[in-house]
């Protein structure tokens, strides 16, 4: 309901117009003991649609008034005048800044209404071209950040593939050039090179793909009884190997279940990306803790490093896509791992958060609701 303010000092005056108005707006008016000008000051920081004003509230609060106007730009929010002088014009110096319409007393209840309704169509009007006006920076805004976005990831995208190309092409020279005078054992370290690139050129592409799909709506949530424990401790030699046993992984599995149902590939990618990210990022010969028990209905998993830590600044858009922490330009990476792990704990009805201290570790916590297998 709009809201009409009676800053009207003569009370019979403003009862009169309070009765009026009541049953078609919501009305604010100071009470009859009040002090006027300090009530009216006060009435006039509140939200309204339309005020009426008399001599009286001029007087007192004109500073207040043109400062509220002023304020309210570019929406229009009317003040009217009303007086019993009918000599009384818009022209008049003192009232042109402050007053839209004037309204002469005595008045018909049908004229005064007629005015209220167009002076509040005028308002109604300049709200919605506010809005389409705030809606339509907010879609500017977000292409302008969709274009930031696709230039990372043709930036990031381009740099990842450009890397193990120019491995799998210097390895394929080798092989062309020397291959018939390598040993074995040399041959199979460039074939395993080789393999390695592929692998994560391959990687890559899934993550890409992946993020498509969800744009898409096409991904597949595909739950099924996993004996969890034996499956993390899978995950762990895989990593562990990849890194080649830099650092030691020290899981804790602190429940009696084994079995709980989850979807194995989507778990393999989040319980993945968060221990080689652990790896990644943390010192040589350095502890990792990866811990899993449940509290209530929820499974939680808990991977610790001590490793460089992530700024401040850069948690609130750690998942996002395509976007890396400020201190990780060291490191290879397209910023998909974590935002595509985010997706995958929603898909189990979970969440995922962080909490890290720069130079002291990053530990990163996913409960999933407990499903019976």
């Amino acid at each position: 309901m709009q809201r009409i303010l009676l800053l009207i000092e003569h009370q019979q005056n403003r009862l009169l117009l309070s009765q009026t108005l009541e049953q078609y707006y919501q009305v604010l008016a100071p009470g009859v003991d009040a002090d006027f000008a300090v009530v009216g000051e006060q009435m006039l920081t509140e939200d309204f649609d339309l005020c009426f004003v008399d001599y009286t509230a001029i007087h007192y609060l004109r500073e207040k008034m043109l400062a509220i106007r002023k304020a309210a730009i570019p929406l229009f929010l009317p003040f009217v005048f009303m007086t019993t002088l009918h000599d009384v014009g818009l022209s008049t110096d003192h009232l042109e800044p402050l007053i839209d319409d004037i309204v002469y007393l005595p008045v018909e209840k049908i004229e005064l209404r007629t005015k209220i309704r167009v002076l509040l169509r005028s308002r109604s009007y300049s709200l919605q071209l506010q809005a389409a006006k705030e809606k339509l920076n907010q879609s500017l805004a977000q292409e302008k950040e969709l274009n930031k976005i696709k230039s990372r990831f043709v930036s990031t995208v381009s740099h990842e593939f450009r890397n193990p190309l120019n491995s799998i092409s210097g390895m394929a020279q080798i092989l062309e050039t020397y291959g018939d005078k390598l040993t074995p054992v040399k041959k199979a370290e460039v074939l395993q090179q080789l393999r390695r690139n592929v692998t994560k050129m391959t990687n890559l592409l899934n993550n890409v793909l992946v993020i498509s799909q969800k744009d898409m709506n096409k991904l597949q949530f595909n739950p099924a009884p996993v004996e969890l424990e034996k499956f993390c401790r899978g995950v762990i030699n895989e990593v562990q190997t990849a890194f080649n046993n830099k650092q030691t992984i020290n899981f804790v599995y602190q429940t009696e279940t084994q079995t709980f149902s989850l979807d194995s590939k989507l778990l393999n990618h989040i319980l993945t990306n968060l221990l080689s990210n652990a790896c990644k990022y943390s010192p040589q010969n350095s502890n990792i803790d990866f811990e899993i028990h449940t509290q209530a209905s929820e499974l939680i998993f808990t991977v610790r490093d001590r490793g460089i830590g992530i700024p401040p600044e850069d948690l609130p858009q750690l998942f996002d896509s395509f976007y890396r922490a400020s201190n990780s330009q060291d490191q290879q990476g397209s910023g998909l791992g974590l935002a595509i792990a985010k997706e995958y704990v929603e898909f189990h009805q979970g969440t995922i958060s962080v909490a890290s201290e720069l130079q002291v570790g990053t530990t990163f916590t996913v409960n999933i609701p407990i499903v019976n297998s």
